[in-house]
C-alpha cells in the first residue's frame, strides 16, 4: 500500500472513531438533527412555505393561530409561519457567513502569532485583546451603527467580534504543535513558512477550531438577532427572527405567538448548535477515548 493510500486509510478510521464516540452522545444527535431539520426548511423555504414571507392579508392581520395559519399572522396579515421558515434562511445565512469570515481572519492571526512569535505576537495579541474587552454586543452595536443597518453591514459587525476568540484559540493550538517533530522535519527540508502553516499545523489543530465554529455559530445568530432587534441588521419586510421579535414587541401582550415563534426558533436553533458542539468537542478530544 502507498503512502499516500495509507493517509488516506488513516484518515478514514480517524473520522470513523470520531463518528463512533459522537453517535454516542444522545442530546449530541438531537443537537445534530434539529439543526439539520431547520438548514432543511431553510433550503426548501420556498416550497414549503404556505405563503409568501412579503404577502399581505389585512383582513387577517393578527390572526391567532389556526388550521389556515398555524403560527397566525402579524399585524399587516402575513402568515407568521412562513416567514419564520424564511428567516431560518437569513438567520443561518449570516451566522456561517459571518463567522466564516471571522474565523478565517482569526486563524491567519492566530496562526502568524502563534509560529512566529515576537513582535507578531505581541502585536496581534493587544489587539484581540482590545477586541475581547469590549462585550461582543456592544463591539457589534458600534460597528453596524457606523457601517447603518443592512444584510452585509450586520455580517461585518459580526465577523469582527468573531476574530477574537479563534485567534485565540488557535495562538494556543499553534504553540503545542509548532515544536513537534514534523514541523521540526519540515523545517529540515526547506519548507516556507506560510507552507508550514497551511500544510502542517492546520491539519494538525483543525479539532479545536471545528469546535469553535460549531458553538460560534449560535452565538453569531443571536447577535445578529440583536442588531436587527435594535434595528441595526436586516431591514424590513426581509424575514429575520430578530427583526421579527423587534416588530412584534409592540404587540406582546396581546398577541403574544407575534413574539413566540421566533423566539422559540432562535432558541431551538441555538440549542441544536451549542449541543452538537458539545458532543463533537468530547468526541473529538483524544483524551475521552470509548
Amino acid at each position: 500500500m502507498s503512502n499516500k493510500n495509507k493517509k488516506e486509510a488513516a484518515k478514514q478510521s480517524q473520522l470513523h472513531e470520531v463518528w463512533r464516540r459522537l453517535k454516542k452522545n444522545r442530546l449530541a444527535i438531537f443537537g445534530l438533527c434539529v439543526l439539520l431539520l431547520i438548514i432543511l426548511l431553510a433550503l426548501t423555504a420556498d416550497i414549503i412555505s404556505p405563503y409568501p414571507y412579503d404577502y399581505q392579508d389585512y383582513s387577517a392581520a393578527k390572526e391567532f393561530p389556526s388550521f389556515k395559519h398555524l403560527f397566525g399572522t402579524d399585524n399587516y396579515g402575513r402568515d407568521i409561519l412562513s416567514r419564520v421558515i424564511y428567516g431560518a434562511r437569513i438567520s443561518l445565512q449570516i451566522g456561517f457567513i459571518s463567522l466564516s469570515t471571522g474565523a478565517l481572519a482569526g486563524c491567519i492571526l492566530g496562526a502568524i502569532a502563534g509560529y512566529f512569535g515576537g513582535a507578531f505576537d505581541t502585536v496581534i495579541m493587544r489587539f484581540t485583546d482590545i477586541l475581547m474587552s469590549i462585550p461582543k454586543t456592544i463591539l457589534a452595536i458600534a460597528i453596524a451603527t457606523t457601517l447603518g443597518p443592512g444584510l452585509t453591514n450586520a455580517m461585518i459587525a459580526v465577523s469582527i467580534s468573531s476574530i477574537p476568540n479563534f485567534a485565540r484559540v488557535v495562538r494556543a493550538s499553534t504553540l503545542t504543535v509548532k515544536d513537534q517533530e514534523f514541523v521540526e522535519a519540515a523545517v529540515s527540508i526547506g519548507a516556507g513558512n506560510f507552507r508550514i502553516i497551511f500544510r502542517h499545523i492546520f491539519p494538525n489543530i483543525l479539532a479545536p477550531i471545528i469546535v469553535q465554529a460549531t458553538l460560534g455559530v449560535g452565538t453569531a445568530i443571536i447577535l445578529a438577532a440583536s442588531l436587527s432587534f435594535l434595528g441595526l441588521g436586516i431591514e424590513p419586510p426581509t424575514p429575520e427572527w430578530g427583526a421579527m421579535l423587534s416588530a412584534a414587541r409592540a404587540f406582546i401582550r396581546d398577541e403574544w405567538y407575534m413574539v413566540m415563534f421566533p423566539g422559540l426558533a432562535i432558541m431551538l436553533t441555538v440549542l441544536g448548535l451549542n449541543l452538537f458542539g458539545d458532543g463533537l468537542r468530547d468526541a473529538l478530544d483524544p483524551k475521552l477515548k470509548t
